[in-house]
């Protein structure tokens, strides 16, 4: 399983985001791996994403949860608590 990041370059929240994010993935063994949006406008554009931060888990290519805009890293916990 795989979180993605989806971050902007002037994101503040992105910034902010990607420890707290670097810490679950630790805690429940998973793989992240950040997309500068300005960087990589092809992927985003695949993957839907209009606006950073926006946080994908994935698993064998198939979206599983998103989370876009303002969220709370204990969303992603409890997501996954209950997932895993």
């Amino acid at each position: 399983m795989e979180m993605v990041l989806f971050s902007s370059k002037n994101c503040s929240v992105c910034v902010a985001l990607k420890p707290k994010l670097e810490k679950i993935v630790r805690q429940f063994k998973l793989e992240l791996r950040e997309v500068i949006i300005e960087e990589n406008p092809a992927e985003a554009a695949q993957a839907m994403v209009f606006s950073a931060p926006t946080v994908l888990l994935v698993e064998n290519n198939r979206e599983l949860q998103r989370w876009s805009g303002v969220f709370s890293t204990s969303e992603i916990e409890a997501f996954l608590q209950r997932a895993l």
